[in-house]
């Protein structure tokens, strides 16, 4: 038993944790806490199961004393850094004048003031936010709202989804409906999964779908456009009720700058509502507050997540513009209010949170030293890692703080490793840049997407890690 700190009210934190104490807690997280996405067999080898104790800045420590670079802040979400007393301070005042309000009948003066600050801070005329627990919650949400909404505009055969390939929106029914959980596990899920949705492929100029070589995002052959537009034609114009993407998922698929204009124009010219997945991109990792200003473009709804609260409490939402806002408002009839309700949506030390994080984000420049550090990131990881390492086929970065670098066998053949994630090069890799201590997401391909507010001196020791890491997995396996 975790011998009680009777300093605290949360009793079970403490400085140090006895080896007896550490044990105890590995063995009943392996009995009763189900870890996300990970295999038992993992989980049990040794150093497999990894408890965290505590964060501060751009840095997180296990209940063993390890410190580690925490390069993914979180799950692209820690934007304002661990440990920032400020939310927390203003997130108790809330919970102890109110912390629930009934959110089916009425909202709070958070709520409020969060929607308002949304509509600021958001491109366009997206100006009215609905709010709730998460990413997945949010998406579907997203699709609900894109479906009813051409409905009542009087396009009642609207109700096709186009996807982009590949890509993740979320692991509840809608969002593994367009995006790619639904199409993995040997069809499992197939049952659970509304039919009708039709994904096109995505813009990625590394691994082109058309096959282009040589090809990056200022040559890019901008087929994707086209083949989305075959598919519109194709399925008839008549049927689709919205194209749903993410700016740029996890840093691999960088578009070119025209690309995004013209998927507006497309949904535009055929009447489909543009949803954009701002759930990883939004709030400063592109190095702009939402990552589609990046290309000039607005969407008619975008959802947001992660880190709208910086990771501090579950938070979801999404955002949609004046004309679909007044489409519900004008509507008449049962289908004139959006079909949806939330238990925790609105929750107001929730929108608390999201409040001060905002303002935490505004006044320390977060956004801008998103851009800059994201491009002294992008330098360094060239000069150093796509330069002296020919396992590192392609290193996608340069807009804010988001990357991916993508790990070949063969540089020349675009091969990868044999085993994807699961495999012993990943494996090994990720042993690795763990004990370095650096904590990433890393297998065939790394991703960083540290807080942003990080420094130059923490991204020279990423990229050293990185370095060591990679030659280290090269002599081991080849490269």
């Amino acid at each position: 038993m975790v011998t009680p700190n009777n300093e605290n009210s949360a009793w079970w934190i403490k400085d140090d944790y006895s080896r007896e104490e550490i044990d105890q807690l590995v063995q009943w997280g392996l009995d009763h806490f189900w870890t996300q996405n990970h295999q038992m067999a993992d989980l049990v080898a040794p150093g497999g199961y990894n408890i965290m104790v505590k964060g501060d800045g751009c840095y997180v420590w296990d209940i063993e004393g390890n410190k580690y670079i925490d390069a993914m802040a979180g799950l692209f979400l820690k934007n304002i850094g661990h440990n920032n007393p400020e939310v927390a301070s203003a997130v108790a005042e809330q919970m102890t004048t109110l912390a629930y309000t009934n959110s089916g009948a009425y909202s709070s003066v958070p709520g409020i003031l969060l929607s308002k600050k949304l509509s600021e801070l958001a491109p366009g005329d997206l100006t009215r936010s609905f709010f709730c627990g998460g990413g997945s919650e949010a998406v579907e949400i997203a699709l609900k709202m894109a479906r009813q909404y051409q409905h009542i505009s009087g396009n009642t055969g609207k109700t096709k989804f186009i996807s982009r390939r590949g890509q993740y929106h979320g692991s509840t029914r809608g969002p593994m409906s367009v995006g790619s959980a639904g199409r993995r596990g040997a069809g499992m899920f197939d049952s659970m999964i509304p039919g009708g949705n039709i994904q096109v492929d995505p813009p990625y100029c590394y691994r082109c779908p058309w096959g282009f070589e040589d090809r990056d995002r200022g040559t890019c052959c901008m087929q994707s456009p086209r083949a989305l537009e075959n598919i519109i034609k194709g399925e008839d114009p008549n049927t689709i009720a919205a194209f749903i993407a993410t700016p740029i998922p996890n840093g691999a698929q960088i578009p070119a700058d025209e690309y995004w204009p013209a998927i507006r124009e497309i949904c535009d010219r055929y009447d489909i509502v543009l949803i954009a997945d701002e759930i990883i991109c939004g709030f400063g990792r592109l190095g702009t507050w939402f990552g589609m200003e990046r290309f000039g473009v607005t969407p008619d709804i975008m959802t947001v997540a992660k880190a709208l609260t910086g990771g501090e409490l579950p938070i979801g939402g999404v955002v949609a513009n004046q004309k679909i806002a007044d489409a519900f408002d004008n509507a008449e009839g049962s289908d004139s209010a959006f079909q949806h309700g939330v238990t925790y949506g609105g929750h107001p030390a929730v929108m608390t949170a999201a409040l001060k994080n905002l303002e935490i984000m505004e006044r320390d420049n977060l956004v801008e030293n998103s851009d800059q550090m994201g491009q002294y990131l992008y330098d360094r990881a060239m000069a150093v890692l796509q330069e002296n390492h020919p396992s590192v086929g392609f290193v996608g970065g340069g807009l804010g703080l988001l990357m991916s670098i993508e790990l070949v066998q063969d540089r020349k053949t675009k091969e990868p490793y044999p085993g994807g994630p699961q495999g012993d090069f990943a494996k090994y890799l990720t042993n690795k840049i763990r004990g370095y201590g650096l904590a990433t997401r890393a297998a065939d391909s790394i991703t960083l997407s540290p807080p942003l507010t990080i420094t130059k001196e923490i991204i020279d020791d990423i990229i050293d890690i990185l370095d060591r890491a990679i030659g280290e997995a090269e002599q081991e396996f080849g490269g």
